[in-house]
């Protein structure tokens, strides 16, 4: 099956598992980044598979972070602050798996991407703080989160820490850690950090094994068949088999080594913990790498909704010109809706019932005596009708504020229809002004109607912002109308977001307003676009642009 291209659309995508995990996803900007309430994506292109398992890793990281992190939980410093850090990514994803199984598979397909692109494993001879969190960095998401991918790093790790640290440290370390399966908040995953740093300084108090004393103990005794390499042992009074001695002291058993173990330990507990992976982090840093890369003319931002702007009273004279001007069309329209609520007769050769008006054609050949009857359904419909305010509206603001509210009026009257308006931009650029919701009636909030044109036109982003309204409609039937004057900042992605619509069933139409016919028809196609330039002309034009759209199927 071919894929939707337009809620295959990494925008689209962004959104939707925001909506699924009850969190705000915002698409634009500079960089990625959450504050505590909203997750903020940077501008990103629009099809890049690589780049959908970060952003949807992401956005499950964080949601996780939103949905079940204390923020208020004090953090403690060092070591604990590192490990409660890292125990709290594994509690909280852990949580989110459980409530939306699917963010299991984000989530190890964004450990994946980034265990390929940089790996988790620390150097042999890194610092020994670096190697215990990327150990349980790896154990944890390997073992409790079942992302497979750290599964090598995982083992790895776990048989360098057991030569770094003094033995049963590694044991007693992760029986602790994978207690974090049952903790069931930050508080709970901040004292079990502490319970592990109490662990490893009373590890670190422990003497170290030493190596004996007496004769014997530095020299070879030539009747033990032991000498300096089974002092090593920690055990001068034990032989080793040959060969043993070499392999026990590369391994880092014995009492030099048992110091150097401690001395390990206590390392660890003295390092600020400042080395601690974080996969929020890590997917993060390369959004924001691609984000850099790309091109700006294959971004893609989705405005957001400003505050609807308050009710005035200048609107009740705008309501009544909107109405008086589109009289014909509210009839016009409403003759075309009527058929969805019509049967419709004619007549055929065969049938059970005959059409007694036409028995007169019985003598006649091929004559159609028989009756039917069906009803034609028209599919309720979603319209949402974009205005473009931008600065170079300014001498058509009063018709185009106009001619969308009588628009809106008159869908009003249809059964099935519901509609919803926007302008842009609003506040900034990737910003819209909501004027009507799908909810509303348009002659309740006339008022907002009344608009001053200024900024750029930033048509895409508005586009997208609609595109997404559109698709959380349930009306099968969906059309998006643009009042522009046919100049968008930048028409490659405006005539690639409306293929994309066209192509998902989201019909895109435009209305130009006092313009060139041809600026209208290079964005929208000629038979998907009509121009006014007085108010008179609306109903005409808008019919011929909705009739077939709104027409009952047949």
């Amino acid at each position: 099956m071919k894929k939707n291209p337009l809620l295959g659309a990494l925008p689209i995508l962004a959104k939707m598992l925001g909506r699924r995990l009850g969190v705000q996803v915002v698409i634009g900007g500079s960089k990625a980044q959450t504050d505590g309430q909203t997750i903020h994506l940077p501008a990103l292109p629009v099809d890049d598979a690589a780049l959908a398992v970060l952003a949807n890793g992401y956005i499950d990281h964080e949601a996780a972070h939103l949905r079940y992190t204390d923020f208020a939980a004090g953090k403690p410093p060092g070591m604990a602050g590192a490990f409660s850090n890292l125990l709290e990514d594994i509690r909280i994803e852990q949580a989110l798996g459980a409530a939306y199984p699917g963010s299991r598979d984000n989530l190890a397909a964004l450990v994946a991407v980034l265990e390929a692109e940089h790996p988790c494993m620390p150097l042999a001879d890194a610092a020994i703080d670096r190697q215990v969190l990327a150990g349980l960095f790896a154990l944890l998401r390997a073992r409790v989160l079942g992302q497979t991918a750290l599964a090598p790093a995982a083992a790895t790790l776990e048989t360098r820490l057991e030569r770094q640290l003094p033995e049963g440290v590694v044991t007693k370390l992760l029986a602790l850690a994978f207690e974090v399966r049952y903790a069931a908040s930050t508080t709970e995953v901040i004292a079990l950090a502490q319970r592990i740093v109490a662990m490893l300084k009373t590890e670190a108090k422990a003497p170290p094994p030493s190596a004996p004393t007496g004769n014997g103990a530095d020299a070879a005794s030539p009747g033990s068949g032991s000498g300096s390499s089974s002092t090593a042992t920690g055990n001068g009074n034990d032989a080793s088999p040959p060969g043993a001695a070499a392999s026990s002291a590369s391994t880092g058993d014995g009492a030099g080594a048992g110091g150097a173990r401690h001395a390990a330990l206590r390392a660890l507990l003295a390092a600020d913990g400042g080395s601690a992976p974080d996969l929020g982090d890590q997917a993060r840093a390369c959004l924001n790498q691609r984000a850099a890369e790309t091109p700006e003319q294959v971004s893609v931002t989705m405005a957001e909704n400003d505050p609807p702007p308050p009710l005035g009273f200048a609107g009740d004279p705008l309501r009544d010109r909107a109405r008086a001007a589109t009289a014909a069309l509210r009839r016009r329209l409403g003759v075309l809706i009527q058929a969805q609520h019509e049967e419709v007769a004619w007549c055929v050769r065969q049938g059970r019932r005959l059409a007694t008006a036409r028995l007169y054609r019985v003598a006649m050949p091929n004559p159609a005596l028989f009756a039917r009857r069906d009803r034609r359904e028209t599919p309720d419909t979603a319209v949402a009708l974009l205005l473009d305010r931008s600065g170079s509206m300014h001498d058509r603001m009063a018709l185009a504020c106009q001619a969308v509210l009588a628009t809106a009026l008159a869908l009003d009257t249809l059964p099935g229809v519901v509609s919803r308006v926007v302008a842009f931009p609003g506040s900034r650029a990737d910003r819209v002004i909501p004027l009507k919701d799908f909810s509303e009636r348009a002659h309740r909030v006339a008022g907002r109607f009344c608009l001053r044109a200024g900024g750029g036109t930033p048509l895409a982003p508005a586009l997208w912002r609609v595109a997404d309204d559109l698709l959380q409609q349930p009306e099968p039937r969906r059309l998006a109308i643009v009042v522009t004057d046919g100049a968008p900042d930048s028409v490659y992605a405006v005539l690639d977001l409306i293929a994309r619509c066209r192509a998902s069933g989201i019909e895109v139409t435009g209305l130009g307003i006092a313009t060139e016919p041809a600026l209208i028809a290079t964005l929208f196609g000629p038979r998907d676009g009509a121009v006014i330039a007085r108010i008179e002309a609306l109903a005409p034009a808008l019919f011929r642009v909705l009739e077939q759209r709104l027409a009952p199927a047949a």
